[in-house]
């Protein structure tokens, strides 16, 4: 089983070299920015939104609208190394999936081959974004190392319920179909969030959709908040979604042989 997670790493070796140019640059464009937040033109442009009074923005929400754009740098390592379906395509391409049957390794190990292939490389790029948000607290009061962490939880959470989600639909849809396993999973977490928690999705998207300026945008914070300091719960929903979609690819690949 070890061989095939490095073969599958393998197949995402481009992506890894991408991921290596994307530490780099969000390691030099965070410290920047948390720099310019601090002493220079954001800090500046922060100020003349909290004078302009048509805005109502508070001084929570600037800083929090500061903070949404670091989060976004801060996830880029993260989402560089979670596309599974480049592994499911490799393996079409050369055909892998027809001799794999013939391999001293169960069908339950290949599966599951997948799923470590997953942990090893989130594993990878939480521990990055550590180190990169350790860094940052260092320098800014912006948001805390704790945020910080909660942040990232909840981040690598989320795109390993994503990449569950299309190795499930990958083994069922079977080669050439990646693109609309991609589009199911979208679709799947989507849908999982609206049932779990319609009101405050209505409520953040009513406050997006005010025209007038005036909407009170405090649930939008709310959303942040839970992701800061409630990442436990996107850690035990990715836990429950990577156990059910592995019991799920397990069964579908055994109906239809020679499809991983």
């Amino acid at each position: 089983m070890k061989g095939l997670i490095i073969k599958d790493i393998m197949c995402l070796k481009k992506q890894l070299m991408i991921f290596a140019f994307v530490i780099i640059g969000v390691l030099v464009v965070s410290v920047m920015y948390v720099l310019s937040a601090r002493f220079g033109n954001i800090a500046s442009a922060g100020r003349e939104m909290l004078n302009v009074k048509e805005n109502n923005l508070t001084e929570t929400d600037v800083k929090n609208i500061g903070s949404m754009a670091l989060i976004m740098f801060m996830l880029l390592p993260i989402v560089t190394v979670c596309d599974m379906v480049n592994v499911f395509a490799a393996d079409g391409k050369a055909g892998f999936f027809k001799i794999a049957g013939s391999f001293p390794v169960s069908l339950k190990k290949r599966v599951l081959a997948r799923y470590m292939t997953i942990y090893a490389l989130f594993g990878i790029g939480m521990t990055v974004d550590i180190i990169i948000a350790f860094v940052l607290s260092l320098i800014t009061d912006m948001i805390k190392f704790t945020d910080f962490l909660g942040i990232i939880i909840s981040a690598a959470s989320l795109m390993s319920i994503y990449s569950a989600c299309s190795i499930l639909f990958c083994i069922l849809l079977g080669y050439g179909k990646e693109m609309y396993a991609q589009l199911l999973s979208v679709v799947s977490i989507i849908i999982g969030v609206l049932l779990v928690n319609i009101g405050s999705v209505k409520q953040a998207v009513k406050t997006m959709m005010e025209a007038d300026g005036e909407g009170d945008i405090s649930g939008l914070w709310k959303i942040l908040d839970f992701i800061k300091h409630k990442s436990y719960i996107m850690l035990i929903a990715a836990v429950i979604v990577s156990v059910t979609t592995y019991v799920l690819s397990y069964m579908v690949a055994e109906r239809k042989r020679g499809v991983i």
